[in-house]
């Protein structure tokens, strides 16, 4: 490995850095002393950047080239947990403590890297300050846990079943609400499927905000590695806390975010995407974090489609979410997914207009059917919001 000029011009970088889901959001003038204090290192095919149990000092994004990323197995084999490549980022959990990698990684092909040093990210947030202390503690003292869970075998090791989706949705089946909120002038109704070896990774759920104000979300893990409803439990209670506390929908993804980022464990992916419809007299308002597909069908059969309002919680603290405010008028109808492609989501909203009319609970209950047979032998648990005006 060798450490050079990189040679990339500043607009190259910042191109870069716009792309990195890591630092999603950011406007250019922030992003520009992170750029600036970007340093460049090259790697050949096979050479090992970082081993497990190193003390970890930097943090990478792949500039050119690829890096896997992979675990010692009890066997003394590897597993290979990822493949990082141009504009991928690993490492992020350096910037906050000196615990040993999680993981090893090394180059498949020749490869340059963009890395940040723990002591340059430091000074870039303005030194040892209190927030970057709490994330410190609340990243080690779930370390341990994490680390039990992520060196757990893949769902089959050596021919024996784990038992540790089954405890997932064990989880998941006592996280899910018993009824949908009453909310006066509206009609709501949401549901979660269910499998028989699902993953447990998906809830939906609800809070009173006060103030007559009811939020309806969802909930969804799409990564392996640790129990999917272990995050998911989390969520739900960080969502809850903070939003006792009160607030704007954007304050409470901001607070829940940073929360989760700081509790990150490296070498796990535990990003959880969430969507919130929060319902009062006067309208809608949306809030998202990461792709959670959703929209409005208007009585008259126009369509407007959610926006996505910022990552995935916990995977940049300190980002600003967005949301996005809409009115409604007596039989619209808004619906969201807690995840699928496009096709899947424009597929059930033109169910729900071929269904305007029926009951609530009718629709999700068929909305779940039709996913469940467009999903085919490959089935996610999927989460259904449904809320219209009467």
């Amino acid at each position: 490995m060798s450490e050079a000029s990189h040679g990339w011009t500043t607009e190259e970088v910042l191109d870069l850095l716009k792309k990195v889901e890591f630092f999603e959001g950011l406007p250019a003038d922030d992003l520009a002393p992170i750029a600036a204090i970007v340093r460049g290192e090259e790697i050949e095919s096979g050479e090992v950047l970082f081993e497990e149990g190193e003390p970890g000092e930097d943090f990478y994004i792949v500039f050119e080239g690829a890096i896997e990323i992979s675990k010692a197995r009890s066997d003394g084999t590897d597993e290979r947990l990822a493949i990082r490549r141009t504009g991928d980022a690993f490492g992020e959990m350096a910037l906050l403590n000196d615990a040993p990698r999680s993981a090893t990684a090394r180059a498949t092909q020749s490869t340059k890297l963009m890395a940040f040093s723990r002591g340059d990210f430091e000074v870039l947030l303005g030194g040892d300050t209190l927030a970057l202390r709490l994330m410190r503690i609340l990243s080690k003292s779930l370390r341990a846990l994490g680390i039990r869970f992520a060196s757990t075998q893949k769902l089959e090791d050596r021919g024996t079943r784990t038992d540790v989706l089954e405890v997932s949705r064990v989880m998941q089946a006592g996280m899910l609400p018993r009824s949908a909120p009453r909310v006066e002038g509206f009609e709501v109704a949401a549901g979660t499927t269910t499998e028989p070896d699902g993953r447990g990774a998906s809830v939906w759920d609800w809070m009173d905000l006060g103030g007559g104000r009811t939020a309806i979300l969802s909930i969804d893990v799409g990564q392996d590695g640790f129990p999917p409803a272990y995050h998911i439990g989390a969520t739900r209670a960080v969502l809850r806390s903070v939003a006792g506390a009160g607030g704007s929908l954007t304050g409470i993804l901001a607070r829940a975010n940073d929360a989760l980022a700081g509790a990150a464990v490296e070498g796990l992916d535990q990003f959880v995407e969430v969507g919130i419809m929060v319902v009062d007299g006067s309208g809608i308002e949306w809030g998202s974090a990461g792709r959670v597909p959703g929209g409005m069908i208007r009585r008259d059969g126009t369509f407007d489609q959610f926006g996505a309002n910022g990552p995935p919680l916990g995977m940049m603290p300190g980002f600003n979410y967005k949301s996005q405010r809409f009115e409604v008028n007596a039989g619209d109808t808004a619906f969201v997914l807690s995840h699928g492609s496009q096709g899947l989501f424009l597929g059930a909203a033109d169910l729900l207009a071929q269904l305007h009319g029926k009951p609530a609970g009718e629709i999700v209950s068929s909305l779940h059917k039709a996913i469940r047979k467009a999903q085919g032998e490959e089935r996610t648990e999927t989460s259904v919001l449904y809320v219209r005006k009467h």
